[in-house]
């Protein structure tokens, strides 16, 4: 990528959420920061995941997902979310399941339950839509989403 436009994305700045999946095998969380809201009838949300990610072939698979909005205070362990051994993830988390059976994190803002509606080849990722079938406010006093301001650092898309 041009590294003139590349620094013009670093500036962009993004939510950081925590994308649940459930498996036969076991739950995954993944970090994302491309998550929008794309229609409100019926409500949907875009969410863009690079295409050698694990998560990416478990959600073309289950064709479900579910988006836990993370709070500013969360900047500290969300990279506990980062391992390699995804079906660890969640032995330290506290969570309880949504009526859609996957994890929500319990000191998250909200979730949002998602069944994939399509998926878009948007080059080196896939861009998935998702119906919201439930969700909710967990923590509404935690009115400050996570932040690419609070993460730090940049993605630039080459991992």
């Amino acid at each position: 990528m041009e590294q003139a436009w590349q620094d013009v994305f670093d500036r962009f700045m993004y939510g950081i959420y925590l994308i649940t999946l459930a498996t036969a095998q076991g739950y995954n969380g993944m970090i994302a920061s491309w998550v929008t809201q794309c229609s409100h009838e019926p409500p949907r949300v875009a969410l863009a995941i690079r295409k050698n990610r694990l998560s990416h072939q478990q959600i073309l698979e289950t064709k479900t997902f579910c988006i836990n909005v993370l709070s500013s205070e969360k900047a500290k362990t969300i990279g506990d979310f980062k391992i390699a051994d995804w079906k660890t993830k969640f032995d330290a988390a506290s969570y309880t399941l949504s009526p859609g059976g996957l994890p929500v994190l319990d000191d998250c803002i909200g979730y949002l339950d998602c069944l994939l509606e399509s998926a878009i080849d948007a080059g080196d990722h896939t861009l998935f839509i998702g119906t919201i079938i439930s969700g909710g406010l967990k923590n509404p006093d935690k009115s400050r989403t996570l932040s690419t301001l609070d993460y730090g650092g940049v993605y630039r898309g080459v991992k």
